[in-house]
């Protein structure tokens, strides 16, 4: 099972991020990661943006049922997940911890 939801992670991925770039956002978006359940009736998408993050979120979210179109007409399972999407700051966090490492070094 965790090797079909892998490849459901990969799929959705790529085409998300196709779907993605053929808008006009204001700012560079980035599909980071997916996170679909076991269930296969929900998928979390991890996006990163270079710009204004919230504009860009609420631009996907205003255009989160033309997506989920599309993934539909993709996808040929029984299940599609629904889509949502969330900005991922595992870089920040990264950063703010090699800072921290760095100050207790110094």
């Amino acid at each position: 099972m965790a090797d079909r939801i892998r490849k459901v992670n990969e799929f959705l991925r790529h085409e998300i991020a196709e779907c993605l770039k053929a808008q006009d956002f204001d700012g560079l978006v980035t599909v980071k990661a997916i996170e679909t359940g076991r269930d296969m009736k929900s998928a979390c998408v991890w996006i990163s943006v270079l710009g204004n993050e919230e504009e860009v979120l609420d631009e996907i979210e205003s255009n989160k049922k033309q997506i989920q179109r599309f993934i539909n007409t993709k996808m040929q399972t029984k299940n599609v997940p629904r889509l949502s999407f969330k900005i991922d700051r595992s870089g920040e966090h990264a950063q703010r911890i090699e800072e921290l490492i760095r100050n207790e070094e110094s």
